[in-house]
């Protein structure tokens, strides 16, 4: 089969896998769905409004997270009253509801019985597009297949070259950001720029956006998420003062390009903002699927940037290429990779554009982390990037700040023990733990009292039904105690984490089953969410885990080498065991 061919099949497998799963849990009983974290039964509506919904729940156990497509019903979401919807906000028990594409809530709905169940939105038809187009353009297919099959190699335009120097001069860029610049800003056609944990790639990538519009491009930022591309385009806007950067998307997924002095403005179609007109000089943010709408269909982009570019498939890829000349892609293959959900019969396609071209080409790897101090930083840099990470001068030796002496957990939150591992004594837990949860927002209340700020404190745990256990736990422990504070720290999976930083993030590993863990081994134990959750720290690390959790033997000898990984940081960890 073709190189277009088998990603072809491999987008029809993914929706098909999707579609098949969703209607197959559909078919469950609730109480079953429920069980398994794909819907939400005895939801009662508090607020509506044809746009939105207020809705509320005695107990929320799901899998779901903004901007999840889901469909709210009475029960049976193949039949009888049914309204597509998405999830604006997480509450906890009490969830926002946005109305569907071309749905309006009816007034009259009941304001009980309700079943939140997961939906699919089957957009195939945009990628299968980008394929059919790369297909029948023989000069850009031949030009991309070369990028993507490892035919074509970066080559530099001397004068760019030096133009580039001239301008990373001024920023203070250290030697790998200031090659990565330099190779970016004057390739012909692409570069691959790898940046690790707290290595500065979105800053690079933000002076490098600035400089190509300011010489009269127009740039494209885009990215797998929503909150990637606004970051991005924060930063950009943030660091360098340039004006002229805007977002192309939905409002819905625009809440968060306000920072400090300024915003970035957020249209729903370029050729309805004051850009339409504008023949160069901007930066604009948008995903791989609004280039393929009417959002930004038909509009050229000199530079396409791809950032989090692990995260990014082939297909996916393929679209954001097709509007643009020349690609910069940067990310770190060894953080959260493409998320898979079929069986396929050649590897290759699951992986990510940044794998893939990074087995073409290096690029350039960013390789001093001004995040993680030595101690945090030396088990992943050992084991994930060859030894070759390397904390700045000044990260080297910071510790966490406290204010007095810890009255509990003072061997714990030890200033002088970075790394820390806490073996909690429980067993049989899957997605719930209760004695974590209890330790985690324990050790989260004491910090604050000893003078860490809340928002240098982050929880991060594999499910969220363990982090709405930490948060409903830290709300009682705000109430108990009068630290209002505490309710702010941010509690979230691997997933969402990524890409933030605070002094102070404590791990839940949650799971005490070893028969569970190996049984979501594909999931559990990948070693891209292992190293995301252990380089969020700067200053103190704390992971919280049962022994029983490393006595997991997966069936495929694959996941029992990334066991091995957590085996090693328990090792590599101060190690403090704990009796509740």
């Amino acid at each position: 089969m073709t190189f277009i061919g088998s990603l072809r099949q491999f987008v029809d497998t993914e929706y098909d896998t999707q579609l098949r799963e969703t209607v197959r849990l559909w078919q469950q009983p609730v109480p079953a769905r429920v069980a398994e974290g794909e819907a939400i039964d005895n939801v009662e509506i508090l607020r509506l409004t044809p746009a939105a919904a207020l809705v509320r729940c005695p107990d929320n156990l799901s899998k779901f997270r903004p901007p999840d497509q889901l469909v709210l019903s009475q029960g049976d979401p193949q039949a009888g009253d049914r309204y597509a919807c998405v999830l604006e906000d997480d509450r906890g028990n009490e969830l926002v509801l946005g109305a569907g594409y071309r749905v309006s809530f009816p007034s009259s709905l009941p304001r009980s019985g309700w079943v939140l169940d997961r939906d699919t939105v089957d957009v195939r038809y945009l990628l299968q597009g980008a394929l059919t187009d790369l297909d029948s353009l023989t000069d850009r297919r031949d030009r991309l297949l070369g990028i993507l099959q490892g035919r074509l190699r970066p080559r530099f335009d001397r004068h760019r070259e030096r133009r580039a120097v001239q301008l990373g001069g001024r920023w203070g860029l250290n030697r790998a950001q200031s090659e990565a610049f330099v190779r970016a800003f004057s390739a012909e056609s692409y570069y691959v720029v790898q940046g690790p944990p707290g290595t500065g790639k979105t800053w690079v990538l933000a002076y490098l956006a600035a400089a190509l519009a300011q010489e009269g491009q127009r740039v494209l930022v885009t990215a797998f998420t929503h909150r990637a591309i606004n970051n991005a385009l924060r930063k950009i806007a943030r660091e360098t003062g340039y004006r002229d950067v805007f977002k192309i998307g939905q409002p819905s997924y625009a809440d968060d390009l306000a920072f400090d002095g300024g915003a970035v403005a957020n249209y729903e179609y370029l050729s309805r903002s004051p850009y339409a007109t504008a023949g160069a000089g901007f930066v604009a943010g948008g995903t791989c699927f609004a280039v393929r709408t009417n959002r930004l269909r038909d509009v050229r982009f000199d530079t396409v940037i791809f950032d989090e570019a692990g995260q990014v498939t082939l297909p996916l890829a393929i679209a954001g290429m097709l509007a643009g000349d020349r690609y910069v892609f940067i990310g770190d293959h060894m953080q959260m990779a493409p998320v898979i959900t079929g069986q396929h019969r050649e590897e290759w396609v699951t992986r990510s554009v940044f794998e893939t071209l990074f087995d073409h080409t290096r690029g350039t790897m960013l390789d001093i982390t001004y995040r993680m101090n030595r101690e945090i930083n030396h088990f992943p840099s050992r084991r994930f990037y060859g030894g070759r990470l390397k904390p700045s001068a000044e990260a080297a030796k910071r510790r966490l700040k406290l204010t007095r002496r810890p009255q509990v957990y003072g061997e714990v939150l030890d200033p002088d023990r970075p790394d820390v591992f806490v073996e909690v004594a429980h067993t049989g837990r899957g997605m719930r733990s209760e004695e974590e949860a209890e330790l985690a927002a324990g050790l989260a209340a004491e910090a604050l009292a000893c003078g860490v700020p809340a928002g240098q404190v982050a929880i991060v745990a594999p499910y969220r039904a363990q982090g709405r256990l930490i948060r409903r736990r830290l709300q009682e422990l705000a109430a108990g105690l009068g630290e209002g504070e505490l309710v702010t720290i941010v509690v979230d999976t691997v997933e969402r984490i990524q890409g933030q930083e605070r002094d102070l993030v404590i791990v839940s590993l949650t799971t005490s089953d070893p028969a569970h863990a190996a049984g979501r081994a594909e999931f559990f134990f990948q070693p891209n969410r292992l190293n995301v959750s252990i380089t969020r720290p700067r200053v103190k690390r704390i992971v919280i885990g049962s022994p029983h959790l490393l006595r997991a033997e997966p069936k495929d000898p694959r996941y029992g080498r990334w066991v091995a990984h957590f085996r090693a940081l328990h090792a590599a960890s101060s190690k403090i065991q704990y009796t509740a």
